[in-house]
């Protein structure tokens, strides 16, 4: 406490890196999301990631107030992330089909027959 009263907070620099580290995960995360998308064409967008993430971390924390949690939920709002704000920006998710198709055809086995014949020698 200082002379005034007012709690004095002293730089940590363990718990900075740590902190650093945290959100720089979190960006990563977040940045798989669908919604990055449409981020990601709009670079204006991107201060509210990073603010996004911030909050997140600082609403998750033990010393988090009403307000964060109403920042956060705001945020989320503006990036897509509440059901609300994926209507707000006129987006939807929808279902990757064509992923799930790559990926069925990936895993299907090739018949032997038809390995044999792409491995056949040419020529003597």
């Amino acid at each position: 406490m200082s002379e005034s009263g007012k709690p004095v907070k002293a730089y940590d620099h363990e718990a900075s890196m740590e902190r650093k580290e945290s959100e720089l995960a979190l960006w990563e995360q977040v940045w798989t999301y669908p919604q990055a998308a449409a981020w990601e064409r709009e670079r204006w967008r991107w201060n509210i990631v990073a603010m996004w993430v911030r909050t997140f971390l600082t609403a998750s924390g033990p010393e988090a107030k009403a307000a964060d949690k109403t920042a956060l939920h705001r945020f989320g709002d503006q990036l897509g992330l509440t059901p609300a704000g994926l209507r707000e920006n006129g987006w939807e998710i929808v279902r990757d089909e064509v992923s799930d198709r790559r990926e069925a055809t990936a895993t299907e086995e090739v018949p032997a027959a038809r390995r044999q014949r792409r491995l056949r020698a040419v020529g003597e």
